[in-house]
């Protein structure tokens, strides 16, 4: 990863981090910004964030360029 990749995963690394125990919450609560979801849906966001955290876990480890 060069460093823009870096910057970039970084931003979304907190971003991720900070969706996962606002999901946990809403899974149980529900979720409200501009768009409601009920107590059941309100845990997407924690999907979002482990996806992001988990994907950026990966590819900062990664040494090697994917093969094309």
């Amino acid at each position: 990863m060069n460093m823009f990749d870096k910057t970039c995963a970084v931003l979304a690394f907190i971003l991720g981090v900070i969706f996962i125990p606002l999901g946990v919450v809403g899974l149980f609560t529900g979720c409200r910004a501009h768009f409601s979801l009920p107590p059941v849906l309100g845990g997407l966001p924690a999907l979002a964030g482990w996806g992001m955290v988990k994907t950026i876990m990966i590819a900062w480890k990664s040494t090697k360029p994917p093969e094309m």
